[in-house]
């Protein structure tokens, strides 16, 4: 964004600041300045009057001008600008004067013709290009007679301040803009042009234009006519439009709405009356034959598109060339327009296949207020030229959504970390625009947020908004108050529980396998596992193998089992964390585990031949990662186990998950596999706490006896919990033994250990406490001594 600060001055008071202390306030509100042009009329260059041209003789592209530069004599200057003519008033470089480019003036012989200085062109006296040929002093320019310095003119002293701004502040996009924030600085208001009252003598539009909005149209639309046959050029206009990086070649009309755009920050286009179709015929009419439709309604592309005899625009994208209007067309519809930036961003105006000036401003977000546009065009219109602006305007307003925040001061001054006077805040955001309003009872701000401001929805917002005009620098610093809070919470306590028990299973010998959460359905339905709904499966599934959410990790684990044995892998021990899912697509997670192969590496001790993993060497390994746990055979849910060795895992009498030997194994390559698939939720994990125990000695006993081969371990167990004494502290079995002499029983041998509390223990109390549980073992499952 580009401004100058003449013409910045039209629209605030700088009262006088310095353009260097302009832009130390503008870098202070962060509108960030990145580079300043300045622009100043050379000496002994003069306003001088073309009194008469004539044709060089000698030279067919030059003219013999006589200049009247308010002395006695007049001047005869040879000039080659095609644009010169009789009549003008012109800036004539004097003899003497040094242009910016080291040239010298002097009285000289062009072509046999005596020449008494120069007419020269924008460029030549150090201005950015404004046309092809000399620069013209129009009625732009006032006090300007045949003599008139033109270094004591004021709009010839200027400075260009080039300004970066973010993507989110479209509303600086304007001279009325940056006067905007200027004004909070300040504390002056912004010179806000009068309302232009319609000329009576001219028609009403409705006479010769129609509107018609189509439904799920996002756009507003306001909709005036002018007649611009008697329209004529601005000087002044064009040097400033210059000076800000505008496009200073195209038609006057195009510049005039080029400088309106630029000033106030509203989108503007104009039209050929005639694109338009005709809804009826008004021969009356002293401006057209016929009453023109603008039609507005959404295309192919969910754009707001304006129609007329065809697609003539889209609104804050594009305009087609065949609709602007060109030398001949006199009556012309200049529109105002804004859309909201987010809702043109997401119906995909960046991926147009054209765009024009306006798409840059209208996804940044433009001004709202489109009558404001228009009416300060008019003023330029009625001020500079003759052009016949028609009363009245047709427009199609979208309601804007208020947007409003209420915020307690307390809220304010702990956020920026000062204490800021009210009537101060208040006047700040007065000033930007906003709408407060002070409820002192609840000590409450109720701010109105301005349409123009989409970036503006929080009370951080609004902090931002008030710091950034008061200064950081102006707010004094604070020591550092620093308080911890409890972090400790579910979240985290998950975090730690599942941190855990993954360096458990590592350091059990397990490596950690990451998989996705989806599967292949059909393996799903081949070995009988539980499937979501198909009403509630992926509707778009990343590949056709992973089309639906998994209920076992057991797929994911033996699949990569089976990659890692066909990679020469001789053992494989894998776990794996994650998300299983049931038919309603209810999820837990689960801790899962895997072992194939050989049970450990090859060693002396083993000879080089390590046996392969078995129910109870796999169960021991995942001991080493839950701890103590109880396992009853149960029978598998589905296909995918074998029912012969398939067990629940129990804890404190609660299931949390099973173990079992995979039957699908050899469908990947394994051999003997297993797989444990336990709960997380039901994992232990609780803070430690340190338990008494006892300085004296224990007591160990074994115990051989004979049971029946069909009697489980876990009855062996309760048998025994029932009968125990306190003092028993624990007991498991360390060898069970049967052959053919022993018939249909076996011979299980467990070890018992007694804890004293208060004494060391003497023999006759340990027989006592094993006759009371050998009593229990036979009474309840006819067991014998071996």
């Amino acid at each position: 964004m580009i401004i100058t600060r003449n013409w910045l001055n039209e629209w605030i008071d700088l009262g006088g600041r310095s353009t260097e202390e302009l832009c130390q306030t503008l870098n202070k509100i962060g509108l960030e300045v990145s580079s300043i042009t300045q622009y100043c009329m050379i000496e002994k260059c003069a306003a001088g009057f073309v009194k008469a041209k004539e044709q060089h003789p000698n030279a067919e592209k030059l003219s013999i001008c006589t200049v009247d530069i308010g002395q006695s004599e007049d001047l005869q200057i040879v000039c080659g600008a095609k644009n010169v003519q009789k009549g003008q008033l012109v800036a004539v470089a004097l003899e003497g004067c040094r242009l910016p480019n080291g040239t010298l003036i002097q009285e000289s012989i062009l072509r046999g013709v005596k020449s008494q200085g120069m007419i020269c062109s924008s460029t030549e006296l150090g201005y950015p290009e404004i046309n092809d040929g000399i620069m013209v002093l129009d009625g732009s320019f006032k006090d300007i007679k045949p003599g008139t310095a033109l270094a004591d003119i004021p709009e010839f002293q200027d400075d260009a301040i080039e300004i970066e701004l973010t993507p989110n502040r479209g509303d600086c996009l304007s001279i009325h803009g940056i006067a905007r924030d200027l004004s909070a600085v300040y504390n002056s208001k912004v010179k806000i042009p009068p309302v232009l009252p319609d000329d009576s003598e001219q028609i009403g539009i409705g006479r010769i234009l129609e509107l018609s909005v189509k439904s799920g149209v996002n756009a507003s639309l306001v909709y005036k006519v002018i007649n611009k046959k008697e329209l004529s050029g601005n000087t002044l206009i064009d040097l400033r439009l210059a000076m800000s990086g505008n496009d200073v070649k195209k038609s006057i009309l195009e510049r005039y709405l080029s400088y309106a755009s630029h000033a106030s920050g509203v989108i503007l286009r104009a039209y050929k009356f005639g694109i338009f179709e005709e809804v009826k015929s008004r021969s009356e009419n002293p401006y057209a034959s016929a009453k023109m439709e603008i039609v507005v309604k959404k295309d192919e592309n969910n754009l707001d598109a304006v129609f007329g005899k065809e697609l003539v625009s889209y609104v804050g994208v594009w305009q087609s060339e065949n609709s602007k209007p060109d030398e001949s067309d006199d009556l012309v519809i200049v529109e105002a327009s804004f859309i909201d930036p987010y809702m043109l961003g997401q119906n995909g105006a960046r991926n147009a296949k054209e765009s024009d000036f306006a798409l840059f401003r209208a996804l940044r977000g433009s001004e709202t207020n489109l009558d404001f546009g228009l009416n300060y065009l008019s003023i330029l219109l009625n001020s500079t030229s003759k052009a016949a602006i028609l009363t009245g305007t047709q427009s199609a307003l979208k309601e804007q959504p208020l947007k409003q925040i209420n915020i307690d001061f307390e809220d304010i001054f702990n956020i920026i970390g000062a204490q800021i006077s009210k009537t101060e805040i208040i006047s700040i955001l007065k000033n930007l625009g906003f709408y407060p309003v002070f409820k002192p009872e609840q000590n409450l701000l109720v701010i109105d947020i301005p349409s123009f401001r989409h970036d503006v929805s929080n009370i951080q917002d609004i902090c931002e908004e008030i710091v950034r005009i008061v200064g950081i620098d102006n707010i004094n610093s604070k020591p550092l108050e620093f308080v911890e809070t409890n972090r400790i919470n579910g979240v985290y306590n998950n975090f730690q529980k599942k941190k855990f028990y993954r360096h458990k299973a590592v350091a059990a010998g397990f490596f950690e396998s990451v998989s996705y959460i989806f599967t292949d359905r059909a393996k799903q339905l081949l070995y009988g596992f539980e499937c979501v709904r198909e009403e509630l499966d992926i509707a778009n599934p990343i590949t056709n193998e992973l089309n639906t959410l998994r209920s076992s990790c057991a797929l994911n684990l033996i699949e990569a089992a089976g990659n890692n044995i066909k990679a020469g892998r001789r053992s494989v021990n894998l776990f794996e964390s994650g998300k299983v899912f049931d038919a309603a697509r209810g999820e837990k997670t689960v801790l899962s585990f895997i072992s194939s192969g050989e049970s450990e590496l090859p060693s002396p001790v083993n000879h080089g031949k390590p046996k392969e993993i078995d129910f109870a060497l796999f169960m021991e390994k995942i001991s080493a990662v839950l701890g103590n746990f109880e396992i009853i055979p149960i029978t598998p849910k589905n296909r995918f186990y074998s029912p012969y060795e398939f067990a629940e895992l129990l804890v404190e009498g609660e299931s949390i998950g099973f173990a079992g030997r995979a039957a699908a194994s050899k469908d990947y390559g394994l051999g003997r596999t297993y797989i444990c698939e336990i709960d997380f939720e039901k994992l232990n994990y609780e803070r430690k706490t340190a338990k008494p125990y006892s300085k004296l000695p224990s007591v160990s006993r074994d115990l051989s006896i004979l049971v029946s081969k069909k009697t489980a371990y876990m009855d062996i167990s309760k048998c025994i919990k029932d009968r125990a004494p306190k003092e028993l502290k624990e007991f498991y079995p360390i060898d069970i033994y049967s052959n053919d002499s022993l018939g249909d029983k076996q011979s299980v041998t467990l070890t018992f250990i007694f804890e004293p509390d208060e004494k060391t223990f003497v023999d006759e109390e340990i027989n006592a406490f094993m006759e009371q549980i050998l009593e229990g073992l036979i009474c309840v499952l006819k067991a014998a001594v071996r």
